[in-house]
């Protein structure tokens, strides 16, 4: 099985989509999905986030790292789906802390923003209760914020 290390960790990688990988650290209990592509469509989005959720029974998982860097596209109905849909489903299975990894693309950024504050608008701000989510600029400063 294919690893990658970061900061001394290694990864497995436990899942290959058309558009993104999904690596583990058993170790660290996290997970990572890196986009691979430059835009993914909602029905491959929804598949890859719906299989790390059958994932999360065989590998417990307290952190997981979306890695958007490849991605050139945002997507609004993806968005609202993972956060007021896939975020509340695996919250309840112990998985709230979320590290999100930007394009260095200033629109891409404001784009979240706006969509965020479209999400809150439509379901509250509450959506968020109980998850933490933290932007990083690398899987490094992911865990070391993990391990201290």
């Amino acid at each position: 099985m294919k690893t990658q290390v970061y900061s001394g960790y290694t990864f497995q990688h436990v899942s290959q989509f058309e558009h993104a990988q999904l690596l583990y650290c058993k170790e660290l209990k996290m997970a990572i999905c890196a986009a691979q592509s430059e835009y993914i469509p909602i029905a491959e989005f929804k598949k890859i986030f719906n299989a790390i959720t059958a994932l999360l029974s065989e590998y417990p998982t307290r952190y997981f790292l979306f890695d958007k860097r490849q991605l050139r596209t945002f997507h609004q109905p993806s968005m609202e789906w993972y956060f007021a849909v896939w975020k509340q489903e695996v919250k309840t299975l112990g998985l709230n802390h979320h590290y999100k990894i930007l394009p260095e693309l200033d629109w891409f950024s404001k784009a979240v923003e706006a969509g965020k504050q479209e999400i809150f608008q439509k379901y509250g701000k509450d959506v968020l209760s109980g998850i933490q989510v933290d932007y990083v600029n690398n899987e490094e400063e992911a865990i070391n914020s993990i391990t201290g």
